[in-house]
């Protein structure tokens, strides 16, 4: 299941790198591109009704801007990043299904030393949700919101390693003819990022 998936993922991110290196001139702009980067995880949670555990397989793609400059950052050693998250994420509960969507972050980077930087990440955005729970009702559409904190460690100038620890929170906000108790869950996630 994941194969094609994967294979999908990893062309896209080498397309996007090739792009990126093309779009980036001598200049640097208040926001900009800096990071492409695919990662994965692992999450669980309770379900309210039932009781019982599920588990999700997140599997993403990070495109990353420096909108450090836009917001009055400029010269400092912290970063905001903005990101969009694609995401394919197998969910088991009652059944096996998937979430899909993208998840936009604002991401706050604190480097600790040269090679290492801690932060926050706060997100959220639109997914679909193929399984039938007793909290969400019918599959269909819902969205993802996700805290986290984590750390990136440059392992050189171009490429970093990624950490996070998340809390997540699915929900349709009602926006469906459909009960709506959310699905609340706790996973780590770690990937591998182009840096520009």
């Amino acid at each position: 299941m994941f194969s094609p998936v994967l294979l999908l993922l990893l062309l896209t991110l080498c397309s996007l790198d090739l792009f990126a290196r093309d779009a980036m001139g001598p200049e640097r702009s208040s926001f900009r591109l800096n990071e492409i980067g695919i990662g994965g995880g692992y999450a669980s949670g309770r379900l309210i009704v039932s009781k019982d555990d599920f588990d999700v397989y997140p599997l993403y793609v990070r495109i990353g801007f420096d909108m450090s400059g836009a917001v009055g950052l400029s010269g400092s050693t912290s970063t905001l990043q903005l990101s969009f998250d694609p995401f394919v994420n197998a969910i088991n509960a009652h059944e096996s299904g998937i979430e899909t969507g993208v998840t936009v972050f604002l991401r706050y980077f604190y480097p600790v030393s040269h090679d290492l930087s801690l932060f926050g990440e706060i997100g959220s955005g639109p997914m679909y949700l193929s399984i039938e729970t007793d909290e969400q009702r019918n599959p269909g559409f819902n969205f993802l919101n996700q805290f986290g904190l984590g750390m990136q460690y440059k392992i050189s100038e171009k490429l970093a390693l990624n950490a996070a620890y998340r809390y997540r929170h699915l929900s349709h906000g009602g926006l469906r003819d459909n009960r709506n108790l959310g699905m609340d869950s706790f996973g780590v996630v770690g990937g591998i990022s182009f840096l520009y």
